[in-house]
């Protein structure tokens, strides 16, 4: 194989992974943003803090350790927006 063509197959390859890169960062924000809307939604009910981690535990299908330590870092980057 000449250089010219290697050369073409690791960009395509080097575009193909960025693309992929980029729909999975744009996945993992738009479920924050969504589970943020939750949050606010649940807060809004009344909803504690304890409840609230519960129902991500649940709808995340993960630990409630887990549910905390997101709730935290979605809550941490929204209060960073309001500043």
């Amino acid at each position: 194989m000449n250089l010219q063509m290697r050369l073409k197959d690791e960009w395509r390859l080097g575009l193909s992974e960025g693309r992929a890169k980029g729909r999975a960062e744009g996945r993992a924000e738009g479920r924050d943003e969504t589970m943020l809307s939750v949050i606010h939604t649940l807060q809004m009910q009344g909803q504690t803090q304890k409840q609230i981690v519960e129902t991500l535990a649940l709808m995340q299908k993960s630990s409630l350790a887990a549910a905390q330590r997101y709730y935290e870092q979605v809550a941490q980057s929204d209060n960073r927006g309001e500043e």
